[in-house]
């Protein structure tokens, strides 16, 4: 049992082994797929910045462009205000569809008179007709004093569009006007710029995130304005984070934000390149879970080698056992024979890597004891016939009771020498053994004593005297060795 308890203890060792490794190596990745989706986030921050940049420039010089058309210019020779609104309307119309062939069509486009009045925008010639937006917009201010600008504004229609304006100016210099271009920043808007940085991302704009990349189960391009409005809430409370960019006018420290169960990090910018809005950003955020998904998997592995460790040890444990710790148990249980005077004992072949230690102890008994020395054959004959005729030590019956007897006869035997103790009673045995007509052949002084001797050395110790000797006793054709206990 205690063997089986070492396997067990082993098999234990390498499990404790197999959790602490396994608690090591998945905080430590879990810390590394941490900071890598933190530094995902940070760098898709920096990228969109430097693209926002851009896209004003592009939608600022876009808008130039099309204010120095002549075509443009020549709605405003127009004087009949009929005449001139269908100029332009029909100049809007020509430049939307110019803007579609390159994948560029706006969702509005007008053209504003010198005190940012609208003439005409496209889609519908009455549409939005001497609506002020000067008044509600500084940047149209801006282009009709020559500069072009980008910004970003709430239609009317409650849509938030990125607008660039920018001045109509004659060859002389004059500036007539303004062309407006606009576009519906919606959720394709997001997702397209969700697949340029590899991360989710939400607009906000005026207090709330007005719409984001998360895709609805409902289709591969809805928006799932669940998710949306919980960004909105996560922003704009709590830490505030859109709050926080706004006011520092940079990028927040990256937060973790939980979804529907999922970790996520946050970071909140404010958006770059606008003329007057001070009120729109960013929110870039990337799940966690994608991260902690290889670190899962790759701590299954390790309790897996773990566990597999274990199922070689405890093998490995079976086979030692059947292999060494079994034979070696029937060698200590035949020593434990000899110990209790069973001095006839052979230890028989136990396998293959013992059989030498068998023999060996084969040897040495029959040294000890003076008798023929065996050899392997001879035990695995002695093993197939059974007992031979010659004589056993286990005849030698020794009487365990009583252990008294008179005076004289302790006073005798206590004073008589070992010299002449056992040869007396070895040649006393021999003569009762082929009185009674039983077997001698093999019987040495070595055997003999070596029996008495063991007999002796456990009733000296139960009944704790300094010696004991025998005397013969020969009863209904048995011979028996009765104890005398000398004091």
């Amino acid at each position: 049992m205690y063997r089986i308890r070492i396997g067990l203890i082993a098999a234990a060792l390498i499990l404790v082994a197999t959790a602490f490794f396994f608690l090591w190596v998945t905080s430590d990745m879990k810390a590394a797929a941490t900071q890598d989706v933190e530094e995902k986030v940070s760098r898709a921050q920096l990228v969109y910045q430097k693209i926002s940049r851009l896209v004003s420039l592009d939608l600022a010089n876009l808008a130039a462009e099309l204010g120095r058309k002549p075509a443009v210019v020549a709605v405003f020779d127009k004087t009949e205000e009929t005449a001139l609104r269908q100029a332009a309307f029909d100049e809007c119309e020509g430049l939307n569809a110019a803007l579609e062939k390159k994948q560029r069509k706006a969702d509005i486009l007008a053209v504003l008179n010198s005190t940012g009045k609208i003439i005409a925008r496209n889609l519908n010639p009455n549409a939005d007709v001497g609506e002020d937006l000067r008044a509600k917009y500084p940047a149209v201010g801006q282009a009709l004093k020559g500069l072009a600008v980008k910004d970003i504004w709430t239609w009317r229609d409650g849509g938030v569009h990125v607008v660039a304006v920018a001045p109509v100016t004659r060859p002389e210099g004059t500036i007539v006007g303004a062309v407006l271009v606009a576009w519906v920043v919606s959720a394709k808007t997001a997702q397209e710029s969700r697949d340029l940085l590899g991360t989710e991302i939400g607009y906000f704009h005026e207090g709330k995130v007005y719409t984001s990349s998360f895709v609805s189960n409902t289709g591969p391009s809805e928006e799932d304005v669940a998710k949306t409005q919980a960004l909105s809430n996560f922003l704009f409370s709590g830490q505030k984070l859109a709050d926080v960019a706004l006011s520092n006018s940079a990028a927040t420290q990256v937060a973790h934000w939980f979804l529907e169960g999922r970790e996520h990090a946050v970071v909140a910018a404010p958006m770059p390149g606008n003329f007057a809005d001070t009120t729109s950003g960013f929110a870039i955020l990337a799940s966690l879970a994608d991260g902690m998904s290889r670190v899962q998997s790759q701590g299954i592995r390790v309790l897996l080698l773990g566990l597999l460790a274990v199922i070689v040890a405890l093998v490995v444990a079976a086979m030692t056992a059947r292999r060494f710790i079994g034979p070696l148990d029937k060698i200590e249980l035949g020593v434990a024979e000899i110990i209790n005077t069973n001095i006839d004992y052979t230890f028989k072949p136990v396998g293959p890597d013992f059989e030498g230690l068998s023999n060996s102890l084969n040897v040495m008994l029959a040294r000890l004891l003076g008798r023929e020395e065996p050899n392997e054959e001879a035990v695995d004959e002695e093993e197939e016939n059974g007992a031979d005729k010659r004589w056993k030590a286990d005849l030698m019956s020794i009487d365990n009771t009583g252990g008294t007897a008179s005076p004289a006869t302790v006073a005798a035997l206590a004073e008589e020498g070992e010299a002449a103790y056992y040869p007396r009673l070895f040649n006393e045995y021999v003569n009762a053994l082929q009185a009674l007509g039983q077997p001698s052949g093999g019987l040495s002084v070595q055997a003999f004593m070596a029996k008495l001797s063991l007999a002796e050395a456990g009733l000296r110790e139960k009944w704790e005297c300094k010696s004991v000797r025998f005397q013969i006793v020969t009863d209904r054709g048995e011979i028996s060795f009765r104890p005398v206990k000398i004091a």
